[in-house]
């Protein structure tokens, strides 16, 4: 069975951060401490480990980072999902955990918002996030590799800006 496990990061164990970097490196071939050390310099204390487990072993893995963001020139506050990993390809455990993590933001009234490369478009789309025209994004990064994606956003808007950290 399933089973979905958040955790904020000022809780998490150091048990639990060894398997979420050993997830992470499957698709990010990073040192162990270049792992830890972006997790330590880039996560704050309130954010959220998200791992999806089966028979108890850890087999998907992303992060919450709770943002702010502008549209249309009004403050929102939302959630950040970064790092969708998995420990084995194509056996469906990206799109579990997508799935969950989409009724905990409908749970929640946040707004999602994500980057990714082009290649990923169709997987978060498929998981009924939206792509963001270019043209009506601002960040505070070069994006010019990086799609930006929405979720629980029902509202047309003219224009989106994001002055923090990729996540």
């Amino acid at each position: 069975m399933y089973n979905l496990l958040l955790i904020p990061n000022k809780e998490v164990t150091s048990q639990q951060l060894n398997e979420i970097i050993k997830i992470k490196s499957k698709s990010w071939p990073y040192s162990f401490d270049k792992q830890l050390e972006w997790i330590n310099s880039n996560l704050k204390k309130n954010d959220i480990h998200v791992l999806l487990s089966f028979d108890k072993q850890i087999i998907a893995y992303l992060n919450l980072i709770e943002i702010e963001f502008s549209i249309d020139g009004y403050l929102k506050n939302g959630y950040g999902l970064g790092n969708v990993c998995s420990s084995e390809k194509g056996k469906g455990w990206g799109k579990i955990i997508m799935t969950q993590i989409n009724l905990i933001l409908k749970e929640k009234n946040k707004i999602g918002l994500l980057f990714c490369k082009k290649s990923l478009v169709a997987f978060y789309s498929i998981n009924n996030w939206l792509l963001i025209e270019r043209k009506k994004v601002t960040l505070s990064f070069n994006n010019e590799s990086i799609e930006t994606m929405i979720f629980n956003w029902n509202g047309i808007f003219q224009h989106l800006e994001f002055l923090g950290i990729p996540f």
